[in-house]
């Protein structure tokens, strides 16, 4: 076997694995989906509410701050029983003038600001400043930029309230600014099919889901036995449901309360923003795997995802390109024999119906199905470039002794 064929089965093989698993989520996500409008339809409703407090850390955030509290001021939990909390991070904006402003208007809302010296560290150190000034049994997480639909919080809390074996509930997330240029259509798409699949795909299969960092609540009992949010996490969300599952305990995803939020609109932001993604799973990966090998279920299989994903799927993406670069540029060839055409074929496919089923579940404009059609040959190609970046600010952090390094997604004005 020649080398350019040990590329090619390693890039087939680590394309096709995946995609079977893939396959395999896609149909419980369609059960899942048939599931869901009558849980919600049966959701008990608790004869004493009980206290919930959101927590919306915020830094620079003067863009979308006042659209978030208005949106959580409006929430129908019972008024009595619920307090929303924003952390201003030291901003050196508008943000607290204008959260200032708003918490005038409704009295659920309160601010606190993190004491100089003690903010500017990331998210998990903000939402730990503002943890103490919770009063509630159940918190409840938003970024700065999310604004969920006004029975989302109570929905959250329902399903929390429900079953006991739950340490926290994950709520849908969409993108709200959609329509501003190609990189959030393409955003919406993902997360359309990222939290049908993997979030409610494995939710039925496994009863596994993990956090999304925003639009989701946890127990404050359980949160405070945890420890709080891992500081030295860049993705906090992760981190979290980890330590969640090693207690016994479980997530759920609901694809009913909705939770929008912006997303970057360049390329620029998006690729500093995933790149923070990335080296975060690795970070977890890394912190994790030795529990893997202990607790295969569900940490090991947690793992084997993000494995799967950076370890086989990414580099079986980037060999795949070289054979077929080689190939066309008569460098050297594949002689393995086989339908391997017919088979790339029927991959493509298959992308293609899980993404359209997906989009169908949420009712999307029409446009995004052109754009699901395109993204496999563009906008799933540019994770090659994220993983890359990760890869060297990592390496250049070990280097100069600063490590991983928190990046603030930066926020723009919406298209109307």
């Amino acid at each position: 076997m020649t080398p350019i064929d040990s590329i090619f089965i390693f890039g087939f093989i680590g394309i096709w694995l995946p995609q079977f698993f893939w396959a395999i989520l896609s149909f419980n996500a369609w059960r899942y989906a048939t599931k869901s409008q009558l849980e919600k339809a049966r959701l008990p409703t608790p004869d004493v509410w009980p206290k919930l407090s959101v927590l919306v850390p915020a830094y620079n955030e003067e863009v979308v701050i006042e659209a978030t509290l208005l949106a959580l001021a409006n929430q129908d939990y019972p008024a009595n029983q619920y307090e929303v909390i924003l952390i201003n991070d030291g901003s050196k904006d508008n943000t607290l003038a204008i959260a200032t402003e708003v918490a005038a208007k409704f009295a659920c809302i309160k601010i606190v600001n993190v004491p100089k010296g003690m903010g500017g560290k990331g998210k998990s150190r903000t939402l730990n400043n503002g943890l103490p000034h919770a009063s509630g049994e159940l918190i409840v997480v938003y970024d700065a930029d999310s604004t969920p639909e006004p029975d989302c919080v109570r929905l959250l809390a329902q399903n929390l309230i429900a079953d006991n074996s739950l340490v926290a509930v994950q709520g849908k997330v969409r993108t709200r600014n959609w329509r501003d240029s190609f990189i959030t259509r393409f955003i919406a798409i993902e997360f359309i099919f990222f939290q049908w699949i993997f979030q409610g795909g494995r939710w039925n299969l496994f009863r596994l889901s993990t956090l999304m960092g925003t639009n989701f609540v946890i127990k404050k009992e359980s949160l405070m036995t945890l420890g709080g949010f891992d500081e030295k996490s860049l993705v906090d969300d992760t981190e979290m449901s980890f330590r969640i599952f090693l207690g016994n305990k479980r997530i759920k995803w609901i694809p009913y309360a909705t939770g929008w939020q912006q997303d970057p609109p360049g390329l620029s932001i998006f690729l500093k923003q995933r790149s923070r993604w990335t080296q975060g799973n690795f970070y977890v990966t890394n912190k994790y795997l030795g529990r893997a090998l202990t607790n295969p279920f569900p940490i090991g299989v947690e793992i084997l995802n993000n494995l799967m994903c950076y370890i086989l799927f990414v580099p079986a993406l980037f060999l795949s390109h070289m054979a077929l670069i080689f190939g066309v540029l008569g460098i050297a060839g594949v002689n393995i024999p086989g339908p391997f055409t017919l088979l790339w074929g029927i991959s493509f496919l298959i992308y293609l119906s899980q993404v359209f089923y997906t989009l169908s579940l949420e009712k999307v404009k029409p446009q995004l199905y052109f754009f699901a059609a395109i993204a496999y040959f563009t906008y799933a190609q540019i994770f090659l470039l994220v993983v890359v970046r990760a890869s060297y600010e990592m390496a250049i952090g070990k280097i100069n002794g600063k490590g991983i390094v928190w990046y603030k997604t930066e926020r723009k004005k919406e298209r109307q």
